[in-house]
């Protein structure tokens, strides 16, 4: 029986595109003077700013941008950031209820979830593991794995939940199980995870989060 449930952040728990574009947009543009098309943001990976940021600025302003984004995206993070996706917060009181170890492993950096967790009140979880506290993304499993010992939890007692390819990449490597959400997802998007994830391992499909405690068993 599971016993250890990992999370994705963003496209899994919070609903946060908008607002990491538009601080994105606004950094480039402060640093730049130039504006970035949304169309472009939107093909690169919107997780890991520091890594993102290196895209369009050399390494040694890297840093520098960084603090820049964080102040945008605190400042933006009112207007643009929608929300923490219906259902969630009863399934992660559902597991806590049960005694399931909750935790969250990102892409983001931590200074951005610490300015998140203070508006988007998910309650408090066993373990985060960020960007900051990995040498590699995903989807490498060392997010995972760094999570599982943190918790001293078994890959046979463990899933992982996620939105992407790059996540069902590291649950795989990582031995875990992995749901796929789909509450965030287009048609198209859907599809086009269901072709890539085809040829990397197995995983379910949730449609909503209550599916979550039931396929894991929780009352």
């Amino acid at each position: 029986m599971t016993r250890c449930a990992l999370f994705d952040l963003d496209g899994t728990l919070i609903d946060s595109l908008e607002l990491y574009i538009q601080a994105l947009k606004r950094t480039l543009k402060d640093i730049t003077f130039e504006e970035v098309p949304t169309e472009r943001l939107a093909t690169l990976r919107l997780n890991s700013e520091p890594r993102l940021l290196g895209y369009f600025v050399a390494s040694d302003e890297v840093e520098a941008a960084h603090r820049r984004f964080l102040a945008n995206y605190c400042m933006l993070h009112e207007k643009y950031f929608d929300g923490v996706y219906p259902g969630i917060r009863d399934l992660l009181a559902s597991l806590r209820r049960s005694g399931v170890k909750t935790g969250i492993v990102t892409g983001k950096s931590r200074g951005a979830w610490e300015i998140t967790r203070s508006h988007a009140g998910l309650g408090d979880f066993d373990t985060v593991v960020v960007d900051d506290d990995v040498s590699n993304p995903k989807p490498d499993c060392e997010g995972i794995v760094t999570a599982m010992a943190n918790l001293e939890a078994s890959p046979a007692a463990t899933v992982y939940v996620g939105d992407s390819v790059s996540d069902l990449g590291a649950a795989t490597e990582a031995g875990v199980g992995f749901l796929a959400v789909r509450w965030s997802k287009t048609e198209a998007e859907i599809s086009s995870f269901e072709m890539a994830a085809a040829e990397i391992g197995p995983y379910a499909s949730v449609d909503h989060p209550g599916e979550i405690a039931r396929l894991l068993e929780i009352p």
